[in-house]
């Protein structure tokens, strides 16, 4: 089971959105695999810190998570355009917790 944590954050809303339009099939290969519980999605995991992990796809998506209390929380999703972007907010936003 996955929990989607990026509603708590309107920008994170917004570049999710943004996203999705040309790269919801990659997104959603990632978010199944983590939903199965690959914890090695796409080409590969990268730490950003925070106990966050960004989660590549080969066409620029990515899925950043964490483990929280035993299941995988979806903090933000981005494409290389507005990757910095989206990490930052994410590490501002959940990386304290």
């Amino acid at each position: 089971m996955l929990a989607n944590r990026i509603l708590e954050n309107s920008l994170l809303i917004r570049e999710c959105r943004r996203t999705l339009i040309s790269l919801q099939g990659e997104i959603k290969k990632i978010t199944d695999q983590l939903k199965n519980g690959n914890l090695n999605p796409g080409i590969g995991n990268k730490s950003i810190g925070g106990g966050i992990i960004e989660s590549r796809t080969r066409g620029g998506g990515r899925v950043y998570w964490k483990i929280r209390e035993g299941q995988i929380e979806i903090l933000g999703i981005s494409g290389k355009n507005n990757q910095q972007k989206v990490i930052n907010e994410v590490l501002k936003h959940f990386g304290g917790e």
